[in-house]
């Protein structure tokens, strides 16, 4: 059923999260928009245990939260 809500968690450097949000939040509320679900980022200093990274939090239909998880992951840059 694909109004069931999903949830998947993206766990992101802390210094990339700036890329995600964009200026004042524009990125982050344009990709809400897109892809109509929620996107919330940790607070600054709420890490994923033993790492310096983030946590995104994306929630939303199957449709919706999977647009929004590309969305996102794109605008992460790639660290090799």
């Amino acid at each position: 059923d694909s109004r069931e809500s999903v949830t998947y968690t993206v766990h992101v450097q802390d210094h990339s999260i700036p890329t995600i949000l964009g200026r004042a939040g524009a990125c982050i509320k344009e990709m809400m928009q897109e892809s109509g679900a929620q996107i919330k980022v940790s607070q600054k200093g709420e890490y994923v245990p033993g790492t310096q990274n983030r946590i995104i939090t994306i929630t939303g239909s199957q449709t919706a939260a999977s647009m929004a998880h590309q969305l996102v992951s794109a605008k992460i840059p790639q660290e090799f």
